[in-house]
């Protein structure tokens, strides 16, 4: 990506991932887009919001590229900043036990970022291209475990309602 294609792309996502939040306040929701949309105020709901982005970011690239190795820098990307918001998260939880909305989208913003430019690193690599094939059945189990853990997460912080 270029540099002015990845500041788009940047902005961009993150713009998608924060309407993502917004879409369980929609009439049309329903249980089935609570498998993709965040369904409450949580860890588990920001890490959606950098996933499913990072995935459509890797299908764009594929796509336009016409090259499917491209699918799997985004989504090895986003998968790696998902810990990043876990660990953010708590570190300002231990002092303030709340939900802080500002720190929440600074950490969000920062992971989107980050996530994008590890993507832009990552896409050169010919590891990371030659093995395209099993970066797509991972993100592929990750949209299952997603899903899954929408509607059946153990009680754990992250994925506890914090509005």
């Amino acid at each position: 990506m270029s540099r002015r294609e990845t500041i788009i792309a940047t902005i961009i996502l993150i713009i998608l991932g924060t309407g993502m939040h917004f879409v369980h306040h929609a009439p049309f929701f329903n249980h089935f887009w609570g498998y993709i949309f965040p369904v409450v105020e949580s860890v588990m709901a920001h890490m959606k919001m950098v996933f499913y982005p990072m995935l459509l970011l890797s299908i764009y690239l594929a796509v336009t590229r016409r090259d499917v190795r491209q699918i799997g820098a985004p989504i090895l990307a986003g998968l790696a900043v998902m810990p990043m918001i876990v660990a953010a998260f708590f570190a300002y939880w231990v002092f303030v036990r709340h939900e802080i909305m500002f720190l929440d989208i600074i950490i969000y913003i920062a992971a989107m970022v980050g996530a994008v430019l590890l993507a832009k690193r990552w896409s050169k690599s010919n590891t990371v291209q030659k093995n395209w094939f099993l970066w797509t059945a991972l993100a592929v189990f990750c949209v299952f475990v997603i899903g899954f853990l929408t509607y059946n997460a153990p009680d754990w912080l992250i994925f506890r309602n914090l509005g």
